[in-house]
Parts: structure tokens; C-alpha cells; sequence
């Protein structure tokens, strides 16, 4: 396979991540599972950081949760749109000079 061949593959597959993204800020980051050092966080928990000096709420947790879904949400778009950018790109042929 050509140089060019691989570059579209992997245009694909950087459109695919970005689209992954996508999909998971709107189905699995819809009822996250929130944790705290490796155990399942409940509502009216808390958890703090391993010096001790930072308390944060399963409900902080939550709402930290939910803003970055659309965060991820636009960031996985912005990614797909350039991939598949670059990616029809690359199919336009070459001009001969």
C-alpha cells in the first residue's frame, strides 16, 4: 500500500476516536459511574484526595461529570470534522505540473 493509502486509513481512524467521542457524551456519559479511589461512590458520599486536604461530594462529582460532556461532546466533533477534512483531501488527485 502506498504512502498515501496509509495517510487515508489513518484520517479514517482519527475521524473514527472523534466520533467515539461523540457517541460517548451522549449514551455512556449520561449516567456516569462515579469513583473514588477505586470504589464506586454513592449519593450523600464524600471523597478526599489521598493527603486529605480536599473533600469533594458525589454530587460535586456529578455535576464535574455532566459539564464535560459537552466539552467532549464538541472536541469529538471538531476532531471528526477535520479528519474527514484531511481525509477527502487526500482522495482529490494530483494535478501534473
Amino acid at each position: 500500500m502506498t504512502g498515501r493509502g496509509w495517510r487515508q486509513w489513518a484520517h479514517l481512524a482519527l475521524a473514527a476516536a472523534g466520533l467515539a467521542a461523540v457517541l460517548w457524551a451522549v449514551v455512556l456519559g449520561a449516567n456516569p459511574t462515579i469513583w473514588c479511589r477505586e470504589q464506586v461512590m454513592h449519593a450523600g458520599q464524600v471523597c478526599t484526595n489521598a493527603q486529605g486536604t480536599k473533600v469533594q461530594t458525589y454530587e460535586e462529582r456529578v455535576s464535574a461529570a455532566q459539564w464535560a460532556r459537552p466539552v467532549i461532546g464538541v472536541v469529538g466533533a471538531g476532531v471528526t470534522a477535520f479528519a474527514l477534512v484531511l481525509w477527502r483531501s487526500g482522495r482529490r488527485s494530483v494535478s501534473p505540473a
